[in-house]
């Protein structure tokens, strides 16, 4: 018998490569989506589709009866406000929704998808691993701090309960079926000229392509109760910037902006979004984030999970081609 896995958060970014990669691999997937959302993200693939929301436990019951497996990819991401009841709800009430019922259906593999953020980040020369002390309340983010606290919750049932956990902890992912657009807004702002500069700091790069097929690897090859940075390049902006740019041949304009200047603009800018109560493009907190060089390790995803390290422009055009293939360019 075909083994079926649920797939919360099936048609954002990762979790519409994760059901492509499941499918290639034999599973069958069942795509569980919250009640009203539209996207093209999943078009045509031979899937269920259930509608619910991860703080509904009779929902969840229903989409998780039958499954062997459990992926969860939804996440509220949301970095403004800073602090937001809804945040913690979703990304830990919702998780230990989850993982109330894994034993009841016999859920052989629960795959939680975190954040590389849940491991302090280094230099080039040291880059962060999932050895590394947690650091992340500092930024004072509800969405670092949520996805770290449901992180540490799900490792304690396994401590104490043999829950079969394995965490997959993404750093910054650009790809196709980036509807929101989400990760890639920095590239589709800067192919509309609209990215004034950038800051000093830099991140580790991901294809989201490579994410998925790590993450349904751990089905078969990830170790319960361990986590798995799922990353490939270490880039300043400057440099990631200028990869995006290469990819289709436009020229480098964007200069680096000071610390103090980005700061000033972040400070600023939230004010005036509590005033007029409309997110604003970069806050205080994103800014002390884009400051720090968030570089890390993905060694461990690499040789326990077979993830693949495809080039960041690779990743970028495949980001721009689904873009262009659905008017995103274009737009205004």
């Amino acid at each position: 018998m075909t083994e079926l896995i649920l797939i919360t958060g099936a048609d954002g970014m990762l979790g519409a490569s994760i059901c492509r990669v499941a499918l290639q691999q034999g599973y069958a997937v069942r795509a569980f989506i919250m009640p009203g959302r539209n996207t093209n993200t999943l078009q045509d693939l031979p899937i269920e589709v259930f509608y619910g929301d991860l703080l509904e436990v009779d929902s969840l019951a229903r989409a998780m009866d039958g499954c062997q497996y459990v992926i969860n990819v939804a996440a509220n991401t949301t970095l403004w406000p800073r602090r937001l009841p809804i945040i913690q709800r979703v990304n830990f009430e919702g998780v230990k929704n989850i993982a109330s019922l894994v034993a009841q259906f016999q859920i052989k593999r629960f795959i939680q998808i975190g954040t590389a953020n849940s491991f302090h980040h280094g230099p080039m020369s040291n880059p962060g691993t999932e050895e590394s002390p947690f650091q992340g309340d500092q930024f004072k983010l509800d969405y670092i701090d949520s996805k770290y606290a449901a992180q540490q919750y799900l490792l304690q049932k396994f401590k104490t309960e043999g829950l079969p956990i394995i965490i997959v902890n993404p750093t910054y992912m650009i790809g196709p079926f980036d509807s929101g657009p989400t990760s890639g807004k920095m590239i589709l702002e800067l192919y509309r000229d609209n990215l004034p500069g950038y800051p000093s700091g830099g991140k580790n790069f991901v294809f989201s392509g490579d994410v998925a097929l790590a993450v349904v690897n751990a089905i078969t090859r990830g170790r319960e109760g361990e986590c798995y940075i799922a990353g490939n390049e270490n880039l300043s902006f400057g440099a990631f910037l200028k990869i995006a740019c290469d990819a289709r041949n436009k020229p480098f304009k964007v200069r680096s902006v000071s610390p103090a200047i980005i700061l000033t603009i972040g400070f600023l800018a939230s004010v005036a979004a509590r005033i007029i109560r409309r997110p604003p493009k970069l806050s205080y907190s994103m800014a002390k984030l884009a400051l720090e060089e968030q570089f890390y390790s993905p060694e461990k995803a690499r040789k326990e999970l077979g993830m693949p390290a495809t080039p960041i422009k690779e990743a970028v055009n495949h980001c721009l081609t689904w873009w262009e293939e659905n008017a995103y360019l274009e737009r205004q």
